[in-house]
């Protein structure tokens, strides 16, 4: 106990996860007592130390209820107002309202990586296929990696930076630059085994890249703009309301 305070091995034994060593019920059990007891004993030196004017808390109680309320009540007043519907033209606008915020100090690639050792009995058909375009080639392709290469990553259909592609060959990102920049097509040899790697597309390092791959991060920023105009509004509402049915009352100096 601390005072007149007393926690329990009950309280305790409701606070353990079940199924726990008893090693390990030990240590928690230690850890939360110390933590509760640390709580009940600086309370007490609180009360001790400082003055009635320092422990007068309801100043800052009464201010942190109306920061409560007033977020409460404007998230209430926002999600019962916004439009949360982005069509494809807004964000094209954005997009190329601020094309050079999207620009990356790497490149921003589609394609596929196929892993595969040079010894398997496989390796020259799916070499000739690695570079695949056609909707039936590919199907093709992916048949066949699927069930002979040792491993198969497909970026095709969504853009990624190319420090993604430096992980799956694993080496640096300047030297997956360097490849990228000589050629779209290439193969790869390093610790992690021999690749076969084809860029379908490419957009270079401090060129904009595409609105696909931004158009997430483009979608919280429309609306997170929409939540500020709400807000604005809002505030203009309950200005406006307050001097119309007389809650707000403005004085001059000689009133």
């Amino acid at each position: 106990n601390v005072g007149y305070e007393y926690l329990y091995r009950s309280d305790i034994a409701k606070l353990l996860p079940s199924g726990i060593s008893p090693e390990d019920s030990a240590r928690l059990s230690a850890s939360y007592i110390e933590s509760w007891a640390y709580s009940k004993l600086i309370m007490l030196k609180a009360e001790e130390s400082l003055s009635e004017k320092d422990k007068d808390i309801s100043g800052d109680i009464e201010a942190f209820r109306q920061n409560l309320l007033t977020f409460r009540y404007e998230k209430y007043y926002i999600e019962h107002r916004i439009d949360t519907l982005v069509t494809q033209e807004k964000l094209r606008e954005v997009y190329e309202a601020n094309k050079s915020d999207y620009t990356f100090p790497y490149s921003i690639v589609r394609g596929r990586v196929i892993r595969i050792s040079k010894k398997s009995p496989y390796y020259d058909g799916i070499k000739e296929r690695y570079c695949a375009t056609s909707p039936q080639d590919v199907e093709d392709l992916v048949a066949l990696c699927n069930s002979t290469a040792e491993k198969y990553a497909d970026f095709s259909q969504s853009w990624t930076p190319s420090s993604s592609l430096a992980k799956e060959l694993g080496t640096d990102l300047r030297e997956v630059e360097s490849l990228l920049a000589r050629s779209r097509a290439f193969e790869y040899d390093s610790g992690d085994g021999h690749f076969l790697v084809f860029i379908q597309d490419r957009t270079a390092p401090g060129q904009p890249s595409p609105l696909e791959y931004n158009a997430e991060k483009i979608r919280e920023i429309i609306i997170s703009y929409r939540k500020q105009e709400l807000l604005s509004s809002l505030r203009n509402e309950l200005l406006d309301e307050g001097r119309g049915n007389g809650k707000l009352k403005l004085y001059t100096e000689d009133e």
